[in-house]
């Protein structure tokens, strides 16, 4: 019988078995728009030469749909090395600061990073980091 036959209780003794991830999805996060520019986190880093999984930031324009550039926010250490597959680490938030010209982005793990969208440098701020350490536009 497929699972959308079973009754609320059948289901969740069919669910109940079924893996569960340890890890809660990261949720969407808004884009920035600001003068033809979206601002958003990139999930396709592999794709256009990132060396992580997740920590990026993209610059895309709105009227052509193209990538502008892409910056490494944090860094995201890798556990290949003791046999473990390294989980990306997604945003858990952006922001527009007031004077318009700076974006804050707050990591899953809690740390706080700014970068000027003038200059693109990354730049810790406060909580835990990744790599304990400021990004300069890379």
């Amino acid at each position: 019988m497929p699972p959308d036959s079973l009754s609320t209780d059948e289901a969740h003794t069919v669910n109940d078995h079924m893996p569960v991830s340890s890890r809660p999805s990261s949720g969407a996060v808004a884009s920035i728009a600001r003068d033809g520019v979206r601002y958003e986190q990139d999930m396709q880093s592999y794709r256009h030469g990132g060396v992580q999984s997740g920590g990026y930031l993209v610059a895309i324009d709105q009227a052509m749909g193209e990538r502008r550039w892409m910056l490494e926010v944090y860094g995201v250490p890798g556990q290949e090395a003791v046999g473990v597959s390294t989980p990306g680490r997604c945003f858990k938030s952006t922001q527009l600061l007031p004077d318009g010209q700076r974006i804050e982005i707050q990591g899953e793990v809690g740390g706080k990073y700014g970068m000027d969208l003038r200059e693109r440098p990354s730049t810790w701020k406060s909580g835990p980091d990744s790599v304990h350490k400021s990004r300069e536009g890379q």
